[in-house]
């Protein structure tokens, strides 16, 4: 049997941002201190050489404290934050539906759901048929 390709391999991926030290008022306090040099960022890694793969029916969870990554690295498999360093290889379709619920209509039953999203992300109708009991 071939030995599987991971479906998404993240290899050595970091995420850092540059957050202000000082908080600016208005645009005009901001270009007065950006002229003068007083404005200075922390570094903050959200996330820190990460690595892993996932392989083709694999599920995982991402569970964590708030602010420890986890929006951030779904983030960046999706493609919505380009990593400061490392690679992210996703074999296949990412749809980034990261925030819980979205894309889900109430007024509509679970069914009507699955196919107006999977209308949405490009599926035909028959395509959807094909993958519905899975």
């Amino acid at each position: 049997m071939a030995e599987q390709k991971p479906i998404i391999s993240i290899d050595h991926v970091s995420m850092r941002f540059n957050l202000a030290k000082e908080k600016h008022e208005s645009l005009k306090e901001y270009f007065v201190a950006l002229l003068h040099g007083g404005i200075r960022f922390d570094e903050f890694f959200a996330l820190d050489d990460v690595s892993f793969d996932i392989m083709p029916g694999d599920f995982y969870g991402l569970i964590g404290l708030n602010g420890s990554g986890k929006s951030t690295l779904l983030k960046v498999i999706s493609g919505v934050y380009k990593p400061s360093a490392g690679k992210v290889t996703v074999n296949g379709t990412i749809a980034p539906l990261i925030e819980l619920g979205a894309g889900f209509d109430m007024d509509l039953t679970a069914r009507e759901n699955i196919y107006l999203n999977g209308t949405v992300l490009g599926y035909t109708p028959k395509y959807i048929d094909s993958k519905f009991n899975d």
